[in-house]
């Protein structure tokens, strides 16, 4: 898969994700952090990416969080790697 259409497949997961129901959104944010393993093609845009999602999943396990911070990043992120592997 290209860098580029993963990039664009977890910006629809991300999407999807936010108007799911919470426990929806945590399986889904998790299966994709699954995806995300089986690509190796490491680049600062990608990492930050994965680590942004990272944060989103652990905060999604905490119920009482708010996740608003978390999910800006997580999109934030996704939007700058989609940018940097479309140039």
């Amino acid at each position: 898969m290209s860098e580029y259409v993963e990039a664009r497949y977890v910006k629809l997961v991300l999407r999807e994700a936010r108007l799911a129901e919470e426990d929806v959104a945590s399986k889904l944010i998790n299966e994709l952090l699954h995806d995300l393993k089986s690509f190796q093609n490491l680049n600062s845009a990608r990492a930050q990416a994965v680590t942004s999602i990272r944060q989103l999943s652990l905060s999604l396990d905490r119920p009482q969080s708010l996740h608003a911070r978390e999910w800006q990043a997580a999109d934030q992120a996704a939007e700058a790697w989609c940018r940097n592997a479309f140039h």
